[in-house]
């Protein structure tokens, strides 16, 4: 192969490269704008955004004040809501993962604390009309888990957390404010 035609060989694999490595640009770009996958996942998107947190613990005693900024951002092809905190008033950090999973037809949602403490949460139900997340564990649950997250204009949410043993005994009252910041 001569000079003029190994310089030409190189010169299109150098644009076959770089047109596929746009295309590739170009499909990372539309993604980022793809709509939600089901329609569902647009209740899910209520939360995303970076919320000011303000909460009063009431169990365990002693009563706390908590405050801290949370952050939910969609990853994994918008399939699943993330969300991270700062270091919290108490000293800790927690994140989370929020969908609904297409599979059981239920919106989903798991906790994980700098305690150690990884938390799913029993499926929730979305009430329109009063623009609120509702949980409720089963009867015959070891532990019960009621709460709820009402939307009090799109960037307010008023939530409480509600844990008790199988005696009925007061685990965790955990109630508070989100503002959304941006």
């Amino acid at each position: 192969m001569n000079f003029g035609a190994a310089l030409l060989q190189s010169y299109l694999l150098v644009t076959l490269c770089s047109t596929v490595l746009a295309a590739d640009a170009e499909k990372g770009r539309a993604a980022q704008i793809e709509p939600l996958p089901n329609p569902e996942s647009h209740i899910v998107d209520k939360w995303r955004g970076t919320w000011e947190v303000k909460a009063t613990r009431r169990e365990p005693r002693p009563v706390q004040d908590v405050t801290y900024v949370e952050t939910y951002d969609w990853i994994l092809d918008k399939r699943y809501l993330r969300s991270e905190t700062s270091r919290k008033s108490d000293g800790n950090r927690s994140m989370s993962m929020f969908w609904y999973d297409i599979l059981t037809k239920t919106y989903r949602f798991v906790i994980y604390d700098s305690s150690g403490l990884a938390v799913i949460l029993p499926p929730p139900v979305w009430r329109e009309s009063t623009q609120t997340m509702e949980w409720n564990s089963g009867f015959f649950e070891p532990l019960s888990y009621t709460g709820y997250a009402t939307f009090t204009d799109p960037h307010t949410i008023r939530w409480k957390s509600l844990w008790k043993d199988w005696k009925g005994t007061v685990i965790l009252d955990l109630e508070g404010t989100s503002i959304r910041r941006k």
